[in-house]
C-alpha cells in the first residue's frame, strides 16, 4: 500500500500510474477538491480557468496522458493570430511572430523592435560575439539577460515574460532550473540568437500550447474517473509522518495508517514540515523553496464594450515602465475557441507575485476595482463586466531560485537514505503540467517497484 500526500496534478498523475499498475494506494488531499492549480469553472456560458489554462506541446507527457484517457479528440490549438504584447510606457508593443522569450528570430524584426531603443537593439545583435562565462555556474535569469543580451532587455523582456510565467523576480530565479534551454544554447557554442532562429523554425504548426475544449479541468475529471472510488480522501490533511519498523506511519486527524511507501506530492514547504522529525537536512532544503501568492481574475464583457480589436493572445506588463498593478492579461476568447458566449469576450488578469505580495489579501471588491479600471484604460473598455470571478492562489507559486538544482540533488541524496520516501511536484523539479505529469508517474513507478 502506498500513500500519496497531495492531490494536485503531480499527485493525481502518481495515483493514475499506480492505478494502471494495479498497485493499491490512498491519496490524501487537505482541501475539498483535487486538481491543485488546475481548476475550471463554467459560468453563464463562459469557461473560466482559475489556474493553468494549457500545456506545452513540446513536452509530450501531457499529450500522452490525454491519449491514454481518451481526451485526444478534445485537444484544441490556439487561435490565430497568436501575437503577444508587452505593455511598455502605457503602450502595447507586439512581440515578433517569430521570437522565443521575446528574443527576435529574424534580423528584420530586431531592426524594427519597438520595445528596445536603437542602442539596445545593436547590443542584442552582437550577442553571438559575447564569450562564455568561465565557471558555468548557475545564475539568475536577470544576470543571464544582462550579460548575454544587454541590460535593457531585463526590464522589458526578462521580467515581464520569463519572470511573469512564475510570478517571480528574475534577479533571483534560476536560469538553469527554469529555462535550461537558454543555458544549454549558450554552452553549446551555438549562441542564443542562433538557437532562437533554429527553435522558431522548429515550432509545432499548431502552436506551442494546447488545451482541452471544455477547459483544463477536463484532465482532472478524466484522471479521477480512472481511480478507485475509495482511494481519494479529500479534506484529509496529514498531521505527521514517522517511520515505524518496516513501515511508514501517516497520521491524520482521524487516526494512524501504515504504508510501505509514501509519495510527498505536496508543496515543498509542507513536505519540509513533515520531514522535520525524519531528516532535518532534507526538511531544511524543502523549507528553502520560497512560494509566492497570486490572484487570477476572469472577466466577461459584451464584445461591443471593448474597443480594442484583441487580435492576439494578450499582454504582459513591464513593471519598470508602467504604474499599473496588474501583471498580465490573457485575451482568453481570442486565444481559445468556445470560452465565451457569442458576441462576448473573456479576459483574464493577474495580480500579486514576488513584487506585490499583499495583493492576495485585498478584498474582492478592491481587486475588481483595480483590475477593471486598469484594463478599461488599456483596452478602451466601457461599462461593468457581465461576469467576474476572483481566484486566490495563496503561497502556491514555487520559486526555483539560484542554486535550486543543487539543493534538489542534495535532497534526493538525503531521501535515498529513507527507503520508500519520495517527493514530486512543482516545488521540486517539475515546471508546468507536462513535467508534473511525467515526474508524478515516474515517482509512482519507482514507489511501486519498492513495494513489489
Amino acid at each position: 500500500m502506498i500513500a500519496i500526500i497531495g492531490g494536485g496534478i503531480s499527485g493525481l498523475a502518481a495515483a493514475y500510474e499506480l492505478a494502471t499498475r494495479h498497485v493499491p494506494f490512498t491519496l490524501f488531499e487537505s482541501s475539498d477538491r483535487v486538481g491543485g492549480l488546475v481548476r475550471t469553472e463554467r459560468v453563464e456560458g463562459f469557461t473560466v480557468e482559475a489556474g493553468a489554462d494549457s500545456m506545452l506541446v513540446q513536452k509530450r507527457a501531457g499529450l500522452e496522458l490525454c491519449d491514454e484517457l481518451g481526451l485526444t479528440p478534445r485537444l484544441i490549438s490556439m487561435k490565430h493570430p497568436r501575437t503577444a504584447f508587452v505593455l511598455h510606457h502605457g503602450q502595447l508593443h507586439p512581440l515578433p511572430s517569430r521570437s522565443i522569450f521575446g528574443i527576435p528570430a529574424r534580423w528584420t524584426d530586431l531592426a524594427r523592435y519597438s520595445l528596445l531603443p536603437v542602442a539596445a537593439r545593436a547590443r542584442l545583435a552582437i550577442e553571438p560575439l559575447i564569450g562564455l562565462p568561465r565557471d558555468g555556474a548557475d545564475e539568475s535569469v536577470a544576470a543571464f539577460f544582462r550579460r548575454r543580451l544587454g541590460p535593457s532587455t531585463v526590464d522589458v523582456l526578462a521580467q515581464p515574460l520569463l519572470g511573469g510565467i512564475h510570478a517571480g523576480d528574475v534577479e533571483s530565479l534560476s536560469l538553469r532550473a527554469l529555462f535550461p534551454r537558454l543555458a544549454a544554447a549558450e554552452q553549446s557554442g551555438r549562441k542564443v540568437l542562433r538557437w532562437v532562429r533554429h527553435s522558431a523554425r522548429a515550432r509545432p504548426v499548431g502552436g506551442a500550447f494546447t488545451s482541452l475544449s471544455s477547459g483544463m479541468g477536463e484532465l482532472v475529471e478524466a484522471i479521477v474517473r480512472r481511480l478507485p472510488d475509495d482511494a481519494v480522501r479529500c479534506g484529509s490533511g496529514i498531521v505527521a509522518l514517522a517511520r515505524r519498523a518496516d513501515a511508514w506511519e501517516v497520521v491524520t486527524r482521524d487516526g494512524r495508517l501504515g504504508f510501505k511507501a509514501v509519495i510527498l506530492a505536496c508543496p515543498a514547504n509542507i513536505a519540509g514540515d513533515l520531514l522535520a522529525t525524519i531528516d532535518e537536512v532534507a526538511s531544511a532544503l524543502c523549507a528553502q523553496v520560497r512560494y509566492v501568492s497570486t490572484v487570477s481574475i476572469g472577466l466577461g464583457w459584451p464584445r461591443n464594450a471593448v474597443a480594442h480589436p484583441l487580435n492576439g493572445s494578450g499582454f504582459v506588463v513591464a513593471r519598470a515602465s508602467n504604474g499599473v498593478r496588474i501583471t498580465a492579461c490573457t485575451w482568453v476568447s481570442s486565444k481559445w475557441e468556445g470560452r465565451a458566449p457569442a458576441d462576448h469576450v473573456l479576459l483574464r488578469a493577474y495580480l500579486g507575485g514576488a513584487h506585490d505580495p499583499l495583493a492576495v489579501d485585498l478584498p474582492d471588491e478592491q481587486l475588481l476595482d483595480i483590475t477593471v479600471r486598469e484594463l478599461s484604460a488599456i483596452l478602451s473598455i466601457s461599462g461593468a463586466p457581465r461576469v467576474a470571478r476572483v481566484f486566490r492562489w495563496r503561497d502556491a507559486g514555487a520559486q526555483h531560485e539560484v542554486g535550486h538544482l543543487a539543493r534538489m540533488n542534495t535532497l534526493e541524496q538525503r531521501l535515498a537514505q529513507h527507503i520508500g520516501l519520495l517527493v514530486t511536484g512543482s516545488g521540486f523539479r517539475s515546471i508546468g503540467i507536462p513535467d508534473c505529469i511525467a515526474d508524478g508517474r515516474a515517482i509512482a513507478g519507482a514507489a511501486s517497484r519498492l513495494v513489489a
